[in-house]
This record gives C-alpha cells, sequence and structure tokens, in this order.
C-alpha cells in the first residue's frame, strides 16, 4: 500500500509533478466512484446477492482509500492514525471485493464446481494472509520509535502487490479460455455476437494486465505514493470496465439458456405430433390394451324349476 513514510531513492521528495499527478489520480479516482454509485443503484432491480454486495463494497472502497492519500500526501497531515486507519478500510473492500465481483458471475461460464470452490478459495485466502499482515506492520511501521518494521514492511509491502496483481491474471485468463470453449459451439448459431462477445472480453482483460503492470512497475521502483495514488484509479476503471462486459455476458448466458430450453420444446412437441399423426397408431394401441386386458368371468347361471 505505500502508507509507512520509507525513505526510498525511488521518489525524490514530494515535488509540484508528484503533488500534481496524485491529485489527478485521486479527483478521477473520486469521480469514477461516485458514477459506479449512481450506475450501481440506477441499474440493479434486485439489490441482493454477492455481485451487487461486491460491486457496492469495491466501488465504496475507492472513496476512503482515495480521500487517506489525499490527506497524507496533499494536506501533509501528520496524524498518521486518521490516512492509515482511512487507507486501510478502503484497501480491504477495494481490492479484494474487485476479486470477488469477478468471482460472482464466473458461475455463468465455468460450470466446474470445484475449480469454483479453488478460485473462491484462493480469493479469501488472500484476504487474510495478505491484508491482515500488511495492516499490522503498516501501523507499527508508523508508529515504531525505531524502524525495526520498516524492513519488514517494504519486504512485504511487494508480496501483496505481487499476490494480489497474479491473483487478478488468473481470474482473467480463467474468462478468456472459458468464454472461447463455453460459446464455441454456439458460434453457427449466433455468429457475429459470439465473435464481438469474444474480442470484447478479450480486449476487456488484456486493459486489466496492462493497467496492473505500472503497478508493479512503480511498487518496485520505490513510488509509493504514486503507485497507491495510481492503484485507486486503476481500480475504478477496471470495476466500469468489468461492469459493462459481465452484464453483456450476463446477458448471453441468458439467451443461451432460453435458446436450449425452446429448442427442448420444439423437439418434445415435434415427438408428440408424430406420435399423434401415425396412421393406425392409436388403434393398434387401443387393440393391444383390449387385447391384453384378462377376460371377464361371466357368474354361472342358476335355472329354477317350479314343480
Amino acid at each position: 500500500m505505500g502508507y509507512a513514510e520509507i525513505p526510498t531513492d525511488g521518489e525524490g521528495g514530494d515535488g509540484p509533478a508528484l503533488t500534481a499527478a496524485i491529485i489527478a489520480f485521486t479527483a478521477l479516482s473520486l469521480y469514477n466512484a461516485v458514477e459506479l454509485n449512481v450506475i450501481i443503484f440506477s441499474t440493479f432491480k434486485r439489490r441482493r446477492g454477492l455481485y451487487f454486495w461486491s460491486f457496492l463494497a469495491a466501488t465504496n472502497g475507492i472513496i476512503p482509500h482515495s480521500i487517506g492519500f489525499f490527506v497524507k500526501n496533499v494536506l501533509d497531515s501528520h496524524t498518521f492514525g486518521l490516512y492509515i486507519t482511512l487507507t486501510s478500510i478502503g484497501w480491504v473492500p477495494m481490492v479484494t471485493g474487485q476479486s470477488l465481483v469477478l468471482y460472482s458471475r464466473l458461475h455463468l461460464i465455468f460450470r466446474n464446481p470445484f475449480w469454483l470452490r479453488m478460485v473462491l478459495a484462493m480469493i479469501l485466502t488472500n484476504a487474510f494472509v495478505l491484508h491482515v499482515p500488511i495492516i499490522i506492520l503498516i501501523y507499527g511501521a508508523n508508529f515504531s520509535h525505531d524502524d525495526s518494521w520498516v524492513p519488514v514492511y517494504d519486504v512485504y509491502e511487494k508480496v501483496q502487490v505481487t499476490m494480489f496483481c497474479v491473483q487478478e491474471f488468473i481470474i482473467s485468463a480463467i474468462y478468456v479460455k472459458t468464454c472461447y470453449s463455453f460459446f464455441d459451439t454456439e458460434n453457427g448459431l449466433y455468429g457475429d455476437a459470439v465473435c464481438k462477445m469474444r474480442r470484447h472480453l478479450l480486449l476487456v482483460n488484456v486493459i486489466v494486465i496492462l493497467l496492473d503492470v505500472p503497478i508493479l512497475a512503480l511498487e518496485y521502483t520505490g513510488f509509493y505514493d504514486l503507485q497507491t495514488a495510481y492503484k485507486s484509479f486503476v481500480y475504478s476503471v477496471k470495476l466500469k470496465l468489468e461492469f459493462r462486459i459481465l452484464n453483456q455476458l450476463m446477458d448471453m448466458t441468458r439467451v443461451h439458456h432460453d435458446t436450449n430450453l425452446d429448442r427442448r420444446f420444439r423437439n418434445s412437441s415435434s415427438a408428440q405430433a408424430h406420435d399423434a399423426s401415425t396412421p393406425g397408431s392409436g388403434s393398434q394401441r387401443s387393440q393391444i390394451r383390449l387385447s391384453k386386458a384378462p377376460a371377464r368371468a361371466h357368474p354361472p347361471r342358476m335355472s329354477l324349476s317350479f314343480a
């Protein structure tokens, strides 16, 4: 997250250019977060489920995360507890919430329950293993009287940034691979619609990966503050892209499902119509049932004679 006061050679002080870049990324992040909230509450008719809540959490995690860094880098506040708490509260739902958004719609095209559970286990494990220690380390690095926490924080900061990027790469790769195989049999039916969906999905995931690459580059070159301000902007852009492509994917899978149901209904109706129109089929079945029916036993006749 780059929250600790770590002296590095990568950043040559808080110059005007760095401050301007942080202000620009923060303003764009906040604008995108507000716009996403408008989209959420104007689009979702049913405000429940993992997709809705993870999207809402990821969107609103951007706001405190951006404000916290604005307080630290622009207002030059020395109230460590304030901006660390704000950025930490925003960072957790912003990062893990974004992965849960992708996971919540993965089942539409990825029908393997075991690997779906593995993806969810990866997200939850990384959330605990990466979020909790770095928050503890950041408080220790800022409030300790010596610098004993700083080297550990510096190493673990790079670990968590790398692992979260790898996690998003994996989920994006699953989407690309599964979408191609899922719609492969429907290409002849939908034609250009499937090809367009594939191109759009591929383009969005390539953009997501390209947006994550500068985060890694800034992290490993020591531009902690710029990396964190840029991260908020990146996650807001990714949410906007993913919202559109996931809704399109949901619509296409719904059409795919409805088409299969309609096809089964037509096949069933055709089979029934064929049986009904076969000559003699009805009378033959009646004769078979009559021939198989057991003969009814007649009671013996009794003759009465009167003397």
